[in-house]
Formats: C-alpha cells, structure tokens, sequence
C-alpha cells in the first residue's frame, strides 16, 4: 500500500503530538454539564463552553492560562450562536438544548482515537414549525488543538414543509482587544485560502473597512478541492476555521468588521433548501483550530486533514 505525503504529514503530527502529550502529562478530553446551564467540553489546548442555546466561547489553553476572543455580545439582535438558519429569510438560531440528550462518548476515526460531545436542542419558526439541531463536536486525543464540528437539522413537523434560504456554520465574532485593551478590536492579522491553493506569503492585516468574502465557485476546481479556510491571528493566539466536508457545492465564507469594530466570520450556503415533513438535513462539517504564531501550521493541518476524511460534496 502506498502512503501519500500528506497523510504521512498528519501520521507524523500525530506521533510528536502523542510524544508532547506523554513529556507534558497533558490533561485528558473531559466533558462536564450543568442542568439547564453551561456544558464544558476540553482538551488540553481548545476548551468550549456552551450555554443554553448553543452559543459557544472558545478558549485556547496556554501557558497555563485560558484564552479566548471570541466575542458573544448581550445584544440578542447581534448575538449568534456557532450554526445557525434562516427560514423563509428569517433567522433561527436560538436553539434550546435538551439536557436529557446532552452527552459524551469514545470515537476512532482515520484521525485517531478521542470523544464526541453531543447536543440537541429546539427552535421555533415564525410559522410555529419546530426544527431540530443536532451538534456534535469531535476532540481528539493526539490533536489537542482542534474540534471538528457536524450539525444537522430536521423538520419535526409531521404535515407540513419549510425552506431553509440560508445555512450559517462557524459564525465567530472575534474582538482583538479581549487580549489587549488599548488595541483596535479589529487588529488581526488575516489569512484566506481554498484547500486546492498553496499558501501565499501575504497575509493582510485587517483595517476599520476590511470586508471581503471567498467563495467555493472556481473554473476548474473539483469540488472537493474548493473548501474555504480562513485563519485570523494576533501576537498571542489564533483560531482559524473551514469546510472539510459539505452538502453544498457552493459556499461562501464572508469576512467583515461589524460597526461595532468586531471582526465576524462564518461559512454560509444561501442555496435554498425544502424540507419535508420529518425530513433531516446534514449541512456540514467544520474544522476549527486555536494555535500561536501565524496562518501556516493550522492551513497544513486543514488541508492534511481535508484530504484524509475525503470530500463529501454535492456540485
């Protein structure tokens, strides 16, 4: 059998992660729930902490102390949990967990041995349809750095139907200044690319008026090729997101800093979408990483790992 360079890149991670974890005695993946309050789920570097309604704060572990910029503001007309929908161009997105499915179990996949957290919670349209939200987050024990999300959505209406016009995965709101008080809230370095790309050596360092937004759609390009990656970073830490598997072939992955000077980022898929009665719809796979220094070593690892759990993708 012959092993390809990138999968031999991520088996060799893998070891040095495993010989760091064995010389540091790092913490093992625990999960934790509160009834009707917080449910933590951690590795020894990435820590999440979801509330209610599926909003979640991302912590980054280090040097002993937790970090985290992601910004979850009081607003509820601004707030916004990881995934969320619209429905007939309305959005829902606050989903309230069900306690009594809230739950942790051991996984393997190709990308190793680790645990799944499981939530699922309920929203209302405006049309009084109840759609459900089931979100699970893999850790893994020797990628102590990244969570690998999958969300789907069902209508559990027995008669009627309902249009999703959009599907919004990996939202973040991101405030540079939650490490530095004195600095803009947008001063992050940035770095934007398709898993079919070599990085490039510029990144962008984001301005007051910064809005961009990259797209799956490229002449050319099979669709497995085209996931949307972006990286945001400052001196003390990163988080980078991305697709690595999708229901979409056509996805958009927008960039902005909001009037309030927060940077926001998401993947999206405006497709609209039917669902029947009692009908599931799986819409993605997430990849979401904390790191130091700049874009470089968590774009490898996105692309190493794309490649190894292979496209699942509609064109």
């Amino acid at each position: 059998m012959i092993l390809r360079a990138p999968f031999l890149l991520l088996i060799l991670g893998v070891f040095l992660a495993a010989c760091s974890r064995a010389h540091t005695g790092l913490e093992e993946i625990s999960y934790r729930a509160v009834e009707d309050g917080e449910i933590w789920f951690k590795n020894s570097a990435i820590q999440l902490r979801f509330d209610n309604e599926m909003y979640c704060r991302v912590f980054f572990v280090k040097g002993g102390k937790a970090l985290s910029m992601n910004d979850i503001p009081i607003d509820p007309a601004i707030a916004k949990p990881t995934h969320f929908i619209e429905v007939d161009g309305k959005e829902v997105k606050d989903f309230h967990v069900d306690y009594r499915n809230v739950g942790a179990s051991d996984i393997r996949t190709p990308l190793g041995t680790g645990k799944r957290l499981h939530l699922t919670g309920y929203a209302n349209t405006e049309q009084r349809l109840t759609v459900e939200k089931s979100l699970s987050v893999d850790f893994y024990q020797e990628l102590p750095d990244l969570a690998i999300f999958s969300v789907d959505y069902r209508n559990t209406d027995k008669n009627r139907s309902l249009s999703i016009t959009k599907v919004v995965s990996n939202f973040f709101r991101l405030d540079a200044g939650r490490q530095h008080p004195g600095s803009p809230r947008y001063a992050f370095w940035c770095f934007q690319g398709r898993a079919s790309e070599k990085a490039n050596e510029n990144p962008a360092r984001l301005t007051l008026n910064s809005s961009q937004a990259l797209s799956t759609r490229s002449a050319g390009v099979g669709p497995g090729e085209r996931f949307p990656f972006i990286d945001l970073w400052t001196e003390e830490m990163g988080m980078a997101i991305g697709e690595i598997q999708t229901q979409s072939g056509a996805l958009t992955l927008p960039l902005q800093v909001a009037p309030d000077h927060r940077v926001e980022i998401s993947v999206q898929d405006h497709q609209t979408k039917t669902m029947g009665p009692n009908e599931s719809l799986p819409v993605s796979k997430g990849f979401l990483m904390v790191h130091s220094g700049d874009y470089r070593m968590p774009w490898q690892r996105f692309r190493e790992i794309g490649k190894v759990l292979g496209p699942v993708t509609q064109p």
